[in-house]
């Protein structure tokens, strides 16, 4: 018997309004993560990605703001919540790895207060003992020594800093972790470490994932579906393996074509023109003005969201 998802997100719009328009930032945002599911976001800079994680933790600031939608969290709508109830929804439930460790930890802190506020912040009282117990344990689980407790985020290298984040965001074993570009400014070897690490702890706790990048090659390794954002929409989201052998949209066949490979060493492939303005989105399907194959149904009509085949979503008029 298939389980019910453990977040289905539906119909979310996010604009941010400026003296110039809104910006369209998250466009009708629909799809569902299911239990102990590695689900990968991957789209260029700028396609919305990071909006759509904030959103759906409801961590939106103005001028930003979240238009419509529903975002169902283990069958509570987090949207219908008091900003309190979110607020102790946030890592006990669900839980956000963030995009710069070092923006993230308080540099005046050493990690072991950092954790304990998390335990204080959510109600948890643990005497000295039990909290030297639990910091010690969860560091040990990303890959931490139990000595890092007592430093500064200063005194921490860039995949430390990102473990002890990490750390941070499970430390209350909820049930949807979102990685918002967890490696981004770490080298390749760091990166792997940190993706390996965050592999342990979600098959640890049994939880899902959202994994937000731009560097496909890496979120492929990782995750089990690959949604493909682009211009503040989703679309195209399906199997890893189907979007890599049989991708649906030409954007998602584009970035492919873009990726380097050893059967084309030194041939660099880039996606022409540049992706529009949010705030002046072209009429139609956004990606026409860069489709080699767009026809005036593209340029005049938006392509709906559907299940082309089974398990595999797209929005694009020309299948």
């Amino acid at each position: 018997m298939t389980k019910p998802a453990i977040l289905q997100v539906r119909g979310l719009v996010v604009h941010y309004h400026t003296p110039l328009g809104a910006v369209k930032a998250a466009d009708n945002i629909t799809f569902s993560l299911k239990p102990e599911e590695r689900l990968g976001l991957v789209g260029e800079s700028g396609s919305g990605k990071s909006t759509m994680a904030l959103a759906i933790l409801r961590m939106i600031k103005p001028p930003g703001r979240i238009e419509a939608g529903e975002v169902w969290l283990d069958g509570i709508n987090v949207m219908t919540l008091s900003d309190e109830q979110m607020r102790q929804v946030r890592l006990a439930q669900i839980a956000m790895i963030p995009q710069g460790s070092m923006n993230s930890l308080n540099p005046v802190m050493r990690i072991r207060a950092q954790l304990a506020d998390v335990w204080r912040d959510h109600g948890v009282t643990l005497t000295k003992r039990e909290l030297g117990e639990r910091v010690s344990g969860l560091l040990q689980s990303v890959g931490l020594r139990p000595e890092v407790a007592d430093m500064y985020p200063h005194e921490l290298s860039g995949g430390m800093k990102q473990r002890a984040c990490i750390a941070i965001a499970i430390s209350l074993r909820p049930k949807v972790i979102i990685a918002d570009e967890p490696t981004s400014a770490l080298d390749v070897v760091v990166q792997k470490q940190v993706m390996q690490t965050l592999a342990r702890v979600q098959k640890d706790l049994g939880a899902s994932v959202i994994v937000v990048g731009h560097d496909m090659g890496l979120v492929a390794q990782f995750v089990d579906r690959v949604g493909i954002m682009y211009a503040g929409k989703l679309v195209e989201l399906s199997p890893v393996r189907e979007v890599f052998t049989t991708p649906l949209h030409p954007y998602t066949r584009m970035l492919i074509a873009s990726l380097p490979s050893l059967e084309q060493k030194g041939t660099f492939r880039g996606i022409p023109g540049l992706p529009p303005l949010l705030r002046d989105l072209p009429p139609g399907c956004a990606f026409h003005p860069r489709c080699p194959s767009a026809s005036d149904l593209c340029r005049n009509s938006v392509p709906l969201f559907i299940e082309a085949r089974p398990d595999c979503w797209v929005a694009c008029h020309r299948l």
